[in-house]
């Protein structure tokens, strides 16, 4: 009987080692399987273990979830947090390397970049190309953009034109801001060592240096046009800057004229004294640095060349007398047009 017992345990003593051998052979198997394909693959936040492996094999990056979920448990004792994102996965990565990238959050970074000068309206329309379709909402959401306290309409002049990166999944709101943020930071430095004569604030100063990106394209210009607005301030004139204008028009056609430099709005300094109520870009780290820094000048006018740079003048008389010339033939752009308010 005994010999019977023994012969029956050896028998399966030997199957489950069999077994075990088998289970052991696999599970190497599947560890040098590596990928067969080049795919990328989205893990969404919220996701466990369980999920994310059979997620991995239904798209064929893992030859088993269930022994990717082995794995999981032999590499770490405790919970496992892999984090989500899209993964590029490539032929050839092998199931550990994956679980270790995962681990980590070796996820793929995008990017998008801005230039300076383009307007809320316009980076909302990108970011909603981009895959955040709620972007022109939450740009003019009042309680999101008290969240930053501006007190404003919408977030112009507050996003900073710079290339960024993101990762699938980032929310519009963590987007925005990081780019609020930036712009704060950028503000606050060069306020923190703004000339002593400027009678700015803060907020003032954006809204001088988004004109100041709408006025000029050349970098040596930025601190003669903000020195001559600064000097127009001081003297109570009007800034009857052009972009001011073009922004407060709802359908402005590209041909700006006598009749809109007339009309009232709030962003008509031909009309208005002083700045307009909110910045009418996004401006860059140059412009803000101009209109905290303006460069010691008398001149109180400038008119367009023709060939992006300026003409400045001292008096009325000159500045008229330039309109004039860069207006002949055609090439007077609407920097140029009349009337121009004398000190």
């Amino acid at each position: 009987m005994k010999r019977w017992i023994l012969h029956i345990a050896s028998i399966a003593l030997l199957g489950g080692l069999i077994v075990l051998g088998a289970v052991a052979y696999a599970f190497v198997d599947f560890l040098n399987t590596p990928s067969p394909v080049t795919r990328r693959v989205m893990i969404d936040k919220g996701w466990g273990p369980k999920r994310i492996a059979l997620h991995l094999e239904s798209q064929g990056v893992v030859g088993s979830a269930v022994w990717f979920g082995l794995l999981m448990r032999m590499h770490r004792p405790g919970p496992i947090r892999l984090h989500a994102g899209e993964y590029q996965i490539d032929a050839g990565e092998s199931p550990a390397s994956l679980l270790i990238r995962m681990e980590h959050g070796d996820v793929v970074r995008h990017r998008f970049s801005f230039p300076e000068g383009v307007t809320v309206e316009e980076i909302a329309a990108r970011l909603r190309k981009l895959g955040w379709t709620d972007a022109e909402q939450r740009v003019r959401e009042t309680a999101f953009v008290r969240r930053f306290g501006v007190n404003a309409p919408s977030l112009e002049g507050w996003l900073f034109p710079e290339t960024y990166q993101y990762v699938r999944g980032d929310t519009i709101e963590e987007v925005l801001t990081r780019m609020v943020r930036m712009t704060k930071k950028v503000l606050e430095r060069e306020w923190s060592a703004r000339a002593p004569e400027v009678n700015l604030t803060p907020l003032e100063a954006l809204t001088l240096a988004s004109i100041i990106e709408k006025e000029t394209g050349r970098a040596e210009e930025r601190g003669r046009i903000s020195g001559v607005f600064h000097n127009r301030l001081r003297r109570h004139m009007r800034l009857e800057s052009d972009p001011t204008v073009i922004y407060g028009l709802p359908d402005f056609d590209g041909d700006l004229t006598r009749k809109d430099l007339a009309t009232p709005t709030p962003y008509n300094t031909y009309v208005i004294h002083g700045l307009p109520p909110t910045p009418i870009c996004n401006p860059g780290a140059a412009s803000i640095h101009a209109a905290l820094h303006p460069e010691a000048t008398e001149e109180l006018f400038f008119v367009a060349t023709g060939d992006g740079g300026h003409h400045f003048s001292k008096t009325y008389a000159e500045h008229r007398a330039k309109v004039n010339r860069y207006q002949r033939g055609g090439r007077g752009e609407v920097r140029s047009r009349e009337p121009h308010e004398q000190p």
